[in-house]
């Protein structure tokens, strides 16, 4: 059962007993009920305790597994069965200079397509890494290696079963 359904009949269960002692002892019966609405709710505290926990995952299951973060900007991250890790070309582009997607597209035709949800330009990390190969900007270089350590890395070792140390 869910965590709505629980709570529901715990409450129900509670209000139950309530009645029940308050109709049969009066005043006297609501503090002899006491105990044993303590003990029914533990699992009641417990649902409510998990609820900021369950409406964060619902309100990011959207992104869940694809949210990356480079110092402070949010990229979008699309990875593949193959573990191949497709970077939002949009992305790309606020934190390094990226090319247009039609010139992405002539210089690295294997590694830059349409692709996700929702469905966008995108580049894997072997295509960034082939366009910034002659860069000397310290930030590219970074980007670059956070891609390959913090971003593929990570997705080739799920892949493969291996444990990530962290």
């Amino acid at each position: 059962m869910g965590p709505v359904v629980n709570l529901a009949l715990l409450a129900a269960f509670c209000a139950a007993i309530l009645e029940g002692f308050w109709h049969w002892f009066g005043a006297l019966g609501l503090v002899c009920a006491m105990p044993v609405l303590g003990v029914c709710a533990l699992p009641l505290v417990e649902i409510l305790l998990g609820f900021p926990r369950f409406a964060a995952w619902l309100a990011l299951r959207r992104v869940e597994g694809r949210y990356f973060e480079f110092r402070g900007r949010a990229v979008d991250i699309h990875i593949d069965a193959d573990a191949r890790c497709w970077v939002r070309t949009a992305d790309a582009r606020r934190i390094a200079a990226l090319p247009a997607d039609a010139v992405l597209r002539r210089m690295a035709p294997l590694e830059c397509r349409r692709l996700g949800d929702p469905l966008d330009w995108r580049i894997t990390t072997q295509g960034i890494a082939q366009v910034f190969a002659k860069s000397s900007d310290p930030d590219v270089t970074k980007f670059c290696h956070w891609l390959e350590v913090d971003v593929a890395r990570p997705a080739r070792n799920r892949r493969d079963g291996r444990k990530v140390p962290g």
